[in-house]
């Protein structure tokens, strides 16, 4: 297969292939010396101190505990405990859309996302009470719930926490029934069992290493967990008598005493985040972990490395999560609150309007695919026509653009707004035109793929600059991550690492075309290496993309494009070298990660010990299972990738009423065009293979590359009709 810039090429002194593999190597290599050149310093790590053991680690559990029911009339203990602590959103999600308190209390038991049925719950019934075993308890039942989540698709290890308290020395203590999941040993024991806190022996306290106490008054006021909702009078009543409960237990503590407050799980359908208080603390500091790299959010997994780090116990390897540590200067405990709450209310509006976004993106996409063909087949004439091409031509931009405008309209506080969703696609929508008047705006609006270039490098620049400064603008976006969602808190989604890809490979094609056209395609060559060696390094270094299935789809489709633009052929020895120098890149990098200390590493450095340790095989089967379920539980992103794909078949190559297709035609004035879509559309098929997001990587890149296409191809009509309208003018007049 040959696919080139044009009919020229360089001389050769060998075979095409060993260009290919020549190219492959300087990309790797570039990648992995600016890695290595990065290692010493490690980013923004942070080290782990080790905590004073000499009192007992109590564990308060309340759940459904957000911090706007937090005040100092309605909460006044728990709001002087706030005063002395570190403080935190907490991040509950478990196994299931629903995190009912069962699963939030299994999940601390494991350090891992557990649950007690592995499937999406109905409703959420009460924790049932443990058996009484002289002064401790045993869980019914605990060996099938452990035997279950081993077989889950996290491989929970229920019983860790437990577990490893025991093996340190220490006496476990539950008060409450949900307590003793989490309490609980493998064998689900609990050294001391109380129905509730109240009464405990003041003296008990003091005897154990770890307590665990469960204050469900929240939660006991929905009839049925999950199902029902509840007047704000009734559950600010029910935040006072928990309340009124800690501070029996705060009186009751030594002086010694570490205390952990969380909001363990959801109470009702409405997903949120929710309270995490940790004390003593000398001022009240946000908190954060290595699993989220958030200030003030830490995760439900944390919880369970936060006390043992708290006991003076090491974490199992087993545990996932990461002890978390006080970042930032002082703040009152007022402006923490008030901070918690907007971002709480943000995620949650976020995640709300996530599926109505997808549904209108999609839409929309669909109608532009359709206007398109009919603005391709229509025999228009006149100005007409000129309106049509133009009017396509100018809806194709603001649909390519739509993913970035997504990102910018997170530089306003529209979740503050008195109508947050109206303001959110609002501002979508003047980012978007702002973006492709800016396209529009000079004299290059009259080249065939220079507006889809700027598109593409704001784009690319956009979402370098956010995810290598903390992915800020990507989180809580429609086309991001959202922490109640919480399948990831830094570096690049998938979704944001297609459209990345794309817009980096289109970028790369608009410079090598502007370079080509002047006689320069070597320097147009070295061009597209270069940027996409730079993108690269993005996408795999573990404090910024951090992404590892992305940086395996990228290396084939930055050395296609660099072939293309070369004017050389493409062969199957090709794609396998560039994924094999993908793997070592990105080996490289999650090895360098895994040199850090434990509480410091990525997710990649993460893998990396799974791996040594013979536990990868537990994730990966997980990715490629999500990979696999991507195509059932996306349909929006399912028909969009068909539609695209059909579109740039039957209207862009293969149409029936030209001789030649509109985007061939493009491609004669803009060769370097097509080595950018098949740099996008290897990168994004091959993504499809390896990111668990699965269809959602072509989904988006497709969204992004066929507008761009479908905008060159009406412009080059345009062009193309306006020549032979001339040339009939002269022929007219001779």
């Amino acid at each position: 297969m040959r696919l080139s810039c044009s009919g020229a090429r360089w001389p050769t002194t060998g075979a095409g292939s060993r260009l290919g593999r020549g190219l492959s190597m300087l990309v790797s290599l570039a990648v992995i010396v600016t890695l290595l050149g990065s290692a010493p310093g490690f980013g923004t790590a942070h080290a782990t101190a080790r905590e004073n053991t000499g009192g007992p680690v109590v564990v308060v559990g309340v759940p459904g505990l957000r911090w706007d029911d937090l005040g100092p009339r309605d909460a006044p203990n728990l709001w002087r405990l706030a005063g002395r602590a570190g403080l935190a959103n907490l991040s509950t999600y478990t196994v299931s859309g629903v995190t009912c308190p069962v699963d939030g209390w299994l999940t601390v038991s494991a350090g891992q996302r557990a649950s007690l049925n592995g499937s999406e719950p109905a409703v959420c019934d009460l924790p049932a009470p443990p058996s009484p075993r002289g002064s401790g308890a045993i869980v019914p039942g605990f060996a099938q719930i452990r035997a279950r989540n081993l077989r889950g698709k996290y491989a929970a290890r229920v019983g860790s926490l437990g577990t490893a308290i025991h093996r340190s020395g220490g006496l476990t203590m539950a008060a409450g029934p949900g307590a003793a999941f989490a309490a609980a040993d493998v064998r689900g024991r609990v050294d001391f069992y109380s129905p509730v806190p109240e009464a405990v022996p003041p003296t008990r306290w003091a005897s154990v290493r770890l307590a665990v106490v469960d204050v469900d008054d929240i939660q006991r006021v929905y009839p049925r967990a999950g199902s029902a909702t509840i007047s704000r009078t009734r559950r600010a009543a029910a935040v006072r008598q928990a309340d009124r409960r800690i501070g029996s237990v705060l009186t009751a503590l030594p002086a010694s005493a570490k205390v952990v407050v969380a909001g363990v799980s959801d109470t009702t359908r409405r997903n949120s985040l929710h309270v995490l208080m940790a004390a003593p603390g000398l001022r009240p500091r946000y908190l954060t972990s290595a699993s989220t790299r958030r200030q003030g959010l830490v995760t439900l997994t944390d919880l369970t490395a936060g006390a043992l780090s708290a006991a003076g116990v090491p974490a199992p390897a087993a545990v996932v999560g990461r002890a978390w540590h006080p970042e930032g200067k002082p703040v009152t405990v007022a402006a923490a609150a008030d901070s918690f709450g907007d971002a709480n209310r943000a995620a949650e509006i976020s995640r709300h309007t996530m599926t109505p976004f997808w549904i209108a993106f999609m839409a929309g996409q669909l109608l532009l695919y359709a206007a398109g063909a009919l603005a391709l087949r229509r025999n228009w004439q006149g100005g007409r026509r000129r309106r049509v091409l133009t009017a396509t031509r100018t809806v194709a931009l603001c649909g390519a653009a739509g993913p970035l405008a997504t990102y910018l309209v997170n530089l306003l506080p529209w979740s503050r707004f008195p109508h947050p969703v109206t303001t959110m696609f609002a501002g979508v929508a003047g980012f978007d035109i702002l973006l492709v008047t800016a396209a529009l705006a000079g004299r290059w609006r009259r080249d065939v793929i220079a507006p889809g270039t700027i598109i593409a490098a704001l784009t690319m620049v956009t979402f370098a600059a956010d995810v290598m400064t903390g992915a800020r603008l990507q989180w809580d976006s429609v086309t991001g991550y959202n922490p109640i969602i919480a399948g990831r808190f830094y570096g690049f989604a998938n979704i944001a690492f297609a459209a990345y890809a794309t817009a980096v490979l289109l970028t790369a094609a608009g410079l090598a075309h502007l370079l080509v056209t002047r006689g320069h395609r070597r320097e147009a060559v070295i061009v597209v290496l270069v940027l996409g060696a730079a993108a690269e390094v993005v996408t795999a270094w573990p404090d910024w993309g951090a992404k590892f299935g992305g940086t395996i789809a990228f290396i084939p489709g930055i050395v296609l494009t660099a072939l293309i633009v070369a004017g050389r052929r493409i062969s199957p020895a090709h794609v396998a070298g560039c994924l094999a120098a993908g793997v070592v890149v990105i080996a490289t990098s999650a090895f360098i990660d895994y040199l850090r200390p434990p509480a410091d590493r990525t997710h990649l450095g993460e893998f990396a010990g799974q791996v040594v340790n013979g536990q990868a095989a537990t994730v990966v089967t997980r990715k490629a299972g999500a990979m696999l379920r991507s195509v059932g539980h996306s349909p929006e992103l399912t028909v969009l990738t068909v539609a695209a794909l059909l579109f740039l078949w039957l209207a862009l190559i293969r149409p029936t009423r030209w001789r030649a297709g509109a985007l061939e035609l493009a491609y004669g004035r803009a060769p370097a065009l097509r080595a950018g879509l098949v740099g996008a559309f290897a990168t994004s098929m091959i993504g499809f293979l390896v990111e668990d997001s699965g269809i959602s990587v072509p989904g988006i890149a497709l969204a992004i590359a066929v507008p761009l296409a479908l905008a060159a191809a009406t412009r080059t009509l345009a062009i193309h009709r306006r020549a032979a309208g001339a040339s009939l003018a002269e022929d007219g007049d001779g």
